[in-house]
């Protein structure tokens, strides 16, 4: 999927961005100062970073207001077609991909909250490619897919800002951020013990805000089974849910000791 495409261009992938269409000044210096996203070290200073040099989760709000991801007035992800954001519009029912209802029941009691999405087809099917020109392109398993969430207010769009919105300004607070990931691991497991041909030798990955292609929330589900050469080849900026949540864990058991507050008033955007 790329941030400002027509519906017809879509492609649901996990390459690397290949021009500076969608992305941000902030995206741009993450990329730059950080190369790599892919563990629970990565994935603290990035967040460090974030809230003592970049500005803190109200300027990546003001940066998607700006581009259009994020509605002013509502305060959450725009689902439009430009920019044509793939995952917001698939998890707010503004678009459909055929044939996924039997995937989205293996959900079981998360198919409210959350939703199974599918790669292109032909990207499905070169899972094992060794063409380097498709490499990243297609699928990193024989069996992989995606969750998203169904809720649309902007700091849910990427593992960056989880539980950085303050309540004050209607966010939900890290302990809740803890919770909502906690959710999105047992829904995600739960598909993959109820979907048909998956091992439960399962992998669970973000991509995070620097190293996103699309501005609306995606996990990556893996079948480590049956990976493909694009799974090592995005190795740089998969970061295991499990690492997410530890250091969510670890800010909202103490918030002080790797988060600075925000360094200004949150702006409309948040």
């Amino acid at each position: 999927a790329h941030g400002g495409e027509s519906a017809s261009e879509a492609v649901i992938t996990a390459t690397a961005l290949t021009s500076a269409e969608g992305a941000t000044s902030i995206k741009d210096e993450i990329v730059a100062r950080m190369p790599e996203i892919n563990n629970s070290a990565t994935y603290r200073k990035a967040r460090y970073m974030l809230q003592n040099e970049l500005g803190g989760a109200s300027a990546v709000g003001d940066e998607l207001r700006f581009s259009g991801f994020v509605d002013s007035a509502t305060k959450v992800l725009t689902t439009g077609e430009a920019p044509f954001n793939i995952f917001a519009r698939l998890g707010s029912g503004a678009q459909k991909q055929d044939g996924m209802e039997k995937e989205q029941a293996c959900l079981g009691k998360f198919q409210d909250r959350f939703l199974v999405c599918r790669n292109k087809p032909e990207n499905d099917l070169y899972w094992d490619t060794q063409d380097a020109g498709m490499i990243g392109k297609v699928s990193m398993s024989h069996r992989h897919r995606f969750l998203t969430t169904k809720r649309l207010e902007w700091e849910w769009f990427n593992a960056l800002v989880f539980g950085l919105v303050p309540t004050s300004r209607g966010g939900m607070g890290l302990a809740a951020a803890v919770e909502e990931v906690r959710a999105m691991k047992a829904a995600a497991l739960t598909y993959a013990k109820h979907a048909p041909g998956w091992s439960q030798n399962v992998g669970l990955y973000f991509n995070v805000f620097g190293h996103n292609n699309v501005n609306s929330l995606f996990l990556h589900i893996i079948d480590l089974n049956c990976i493909g050469a694009s799974f090592q080849y995005q190795a740089f900026k998969n970061c295991p849910l499990d690492d997410v949540l530890k250091v969510l864990v670890e800010e909202a058991e103490s918030p002080s000791s790797s988060l600075a507050p925000e360094p200004r008033a949150l702006s409309a955007a948040e």
